[in-house]
């Protein structure tokens, strides 16, 4: 993680601390480093034609505008393995769904969030997706139909944290960033249920009503004693488009937070593969070519192209066919090599049998193995679990 970050010129402020890594600051003829107390140098900074400014955020006032600099070259190898990590994973997980149950009986009752609690659920998040961020995320592709809302929250929350890890953001961001995708959809408790869940085309009214969630959770937020800026943002803004004509507000690139930019990421990352009760959810690699699709009008492309990275074209949690007729599960997906992770197989699918589990590491492209396919593990009838936690 890094205190280097970079930000647009046009959101630099007092307060900042200007890095010597500033690409061609020298040649504009302003200092190279230090912090920026003066509005003179400010102004100066700000009409140097410079398109964005590194700041060190340990030095200086940080930004919901900045991105850390070093985030393609983040690539933080797992504290713990899968296996170890996949208890606390799954502990978390549980006291998740209790804790974002009890928030949707809260706000239907009209009342406040307690933001205690979500900051300590987003701690414990932070803590096991530093630990091996694999393990929460097979756990996010565990589904129940009926539970959309719920999961949801949860998932945003998890692909949030594992996507600013990734990033290098550093720990005090990626918990409040976690804190506020945790709660990005708490609005959608005051529309109606029949809006919420209709499996055909909303009418104009109903459009508008939905719409309307991102408004109904700022007002929820605002009331709740202790939510921080980068969580209001990315309940704000995770629907507003970088070319403009999103909503609530039709905010461009320029107005929207990185942190609002993220969380349309993987807000429709987890919308479009969830399974819901009217439809069926993209795999996962469908979902990438979508999200493709969307970057540069809706979605920041750079970023898009930085999260295909993060979760590789085989996200732990896959089911996969390899070439050596075995079925397995993603288990450690490959930095420099995305479509060879490591795999653990457990079925062998030209005796149509079960074996024993083996680890299979695709990047060693002595044995020969590669993905022929993926597959649907629940039209398979497979409980991905089973052998993603062994």
């Amino acid at each position: 993680m890094t205190s280097i970050h970079r930000i647009p010129t046009g959101h630099v402020e007092l307060g900042m601390f200007v890095s010597e890594q500033t690409p061609n600051l020298e040649q504009s003829g302003l200092n190279s480093r230090g912090l920026i107390s003066r509005k003179e140098t400010l102004a100066k900074l700000k009409a140097s034609g410079i398109a964005e400014i590194y700041i060190d955020t340990n030095r200086g006032k940080a930004s919901s505008y900045s991105e850390p600099v070093q985030s393609a070259n983040v690539a933080q190898k797992p504290e713990l393995s899968l296996a170890e990590e996949w208890q606390r994973a799954d502990k978390v997980y549980g006291e998740a769904r209790s804790l974002v149950g009890n928030i949707v009986k809260d706000v239907k009752m009209g009342k406040a969030i307690e933001v205690g609690p979500v900051e300590e659920l987003a701690d414990e998040m932070c803590n096991s997706v530093l630990a091996n961020a694999n393990a929460l995320l097979c756990l996010s592709q565990i589904r129940e139909k009926d539970q959309y809302l719920l999961e949801h929250s949860i998932n945003v929350g998890i692909l949030m944290g594992v996507f600013c890890r990734y990033l290098g953001y550093e720990r005090e961001q990626l918990h409040q960033a976690v804190t506020g995708a945790i709660l990005h959809d708490v609005g959608k408790i005051r529309v109606p249920y029949h809006i919420l869940n209709k499996e055909g085309k909303l009418t104009d009214d109903e459009w508008v009503e939905m719409r309307n969630h991102v408004l109904y959770g700022e007002e929820v937020l605002l009331k709740s004693e202790g939510i921080s800026d980068i969580a209001l943002s990315i309940c704000a803004q995770h629907h507003e488009k970088v070319a403009g004509g999103g909503y609530p507000r039709g905010i461009d690139h320029a107005q929207i937070t990185t942190y609002g930019k993220l969380a349309s990421i993987v807000d429709i990352y987890d919308a479009i593969t969830a399974e819901r009760c009217y439809k069926k959810g993209k795999s996962p690699f469908e979902t990438m070519r979508i999200l493709s699709s969307l970057a540069g009008d809706s979605l920041d492309k750079a970023l898009v192209y930085q999260f295909i990275r993060c979760m590789s074209v085989y996200p732990v949690g896959t089911l996969v066919q390899l070439s050596n007729g075995r079925l397995g599960v993603v288990v450690q997906p490959h930095d420099r090599q995305p479509d060879r992770p490591q795999v653990k197989t457990f079925f062998n699918l030209k005796l149509r049998q079960y074996e024993a589990d083996r680890i299979v590491d695709l990047s060693n492209l002595e044995l020969g193995i590669k993905i022929v396919k993926a597959h649907d593990a629940e039209a398979l009838k497979i409980k991905v679990r089973d052998y993603i936690s062994l």
